[in-house]
C-alpha cells in the first residue's frame, strides 16, 4: 500500500523535519487554492497587507494540526483503514462529511454566540465581501479549534485512508468555492430535490452579510433543522 508505506517512510524523520515537510505541504495547498481562485475570478484575488499575517498564522496552525495528527497516528491513537473496499471508501466518505459538517456547524454557531468566542470569530467577518483569502483569515484559536474537531472525528471512528484523502480535497474545494464572490453553482442547484440540501457559494456569502444565519458548511440541513437559514 503506497500511502501506508509513505507514512512509514515519514516516521523515520524527526519532528523538525516533519514540521518543515508539512509546512511546505500546507503552503502548497494555499497556493493551489489561490491559483484556482485566480482562474475563476482573477480580479477578486488580491491579497491585502493586513491579511498576510493572519494567513501566515493559519499556515502555521494547520501545520501544527497536521503534525499532531501524524503523531497521533504513530501512537495508534488515530487508526486508519487501509483496505481497498469500494463500499468502505464510499460509506466512510459520506459518514466523515456528515459528522464533520455537524461538528463544524455547532462550532461555528458557538463562535457567533459565545461572548468570549464572538470577538475572535469577528476577524473572519472583517471580510464582508469574500475572496479565496477569506478562507485563511482566521484567528489562530479558531484555526486550532477546527483542527481539533478534525482530529477528534478521525480518532473516534476508523476511516478508510482514501475517504480521508477525498474528504480533505472536498473540504478545501468547498472552502474555496464558499468564499468566492462568483457563484459557481448553476440555477438548477437551488431547486433540485437533492442538490438544494447542499451548500453553495451564495449560501455562505449570505452568512458573511447576515451573521445570524447560514452556519452550515457542506449541507443546509442543520440550518433548516435549527431554523437559522435564509
Amino acid at each position: 500500500m503506497i500511502f501506508q508505506s509513505w507514512l512509514h517512510y515519514l516516521s523515520e524523520y524527526n519532528l523538525g523535519c516533519l514540521f518543515v515537510f508539512f509546512l511546505i505541504e500546507n503552503l502548497t495547498l494555499i497556493y493551489l487554492s489561490v491559483i484556482l481562485a485566480k482562474i475563476i475570478e482573477y480580479e477578486n484575488t488580491k491579497l491585502s497587507k493586513k491579511d498576510r499575517k493572519w494567513i501566515i498564522a493559519t499556515l502555521f496552525c494547520n501545520t501544527v494540526i497536521t503534525l499532531l495528527g501524524f503523531e497521533l497516528y504513530q501512537y495508534e491513537i488515530i487508526k486508519i483503514d487501509f483496505s481497498p473496499s469500494l463500499f468502505s471508501v464510499l460509506f466512510d466518505t459520506l459518514i466523515l462529511i456528515v459528522v464533520m459538517d455537524f461538528f463544524m456547524f455547532c462550532f461555528h454557531f458557538l463562535a457567533h454566540y459565545l461572548k468570549w468566542f464572538s470577538p475572535i470569530h469577528k476577524l473572519h467577518h472583517t471580510h464582508v465581501e469574500t475572496s479565496v483569502y477569506s478562507l485563511y483569515v482566521l484567528h489562530p484559536i479558531e484555526t486550532l479549534g477546527f483542527g481539533c474537531i478534525w482530529l477528534f472525528s478521525i480518532t473516534i471512528l476508523d476511516f478508510n485512508y482514501l475517504s480521508i484523502i477525498i474528504y480533505l480535497i472536498l473540504n478545501l474545494a468547498y472552502g474555496i468555492f464558499g468564499h468566492l464572490k462568483t457563484d459557481i453553482f448553476p440555477k438548477f442547484w437551488y431547486n433540485n430535490n437533492i442538490t438544494k440540501w447542499i451548500s453553495t457559494t451564495k449560501f455562505h456569502s449570505n452568512h458573511h452579510k447576515n451573521e445570524s444565519h447560514n452556519f452550515g458548511f457542506y449541507f443546509t440541513i442543520w440550518d433548516k433543522i435549527f431554523k437559522t437559514i435564509i
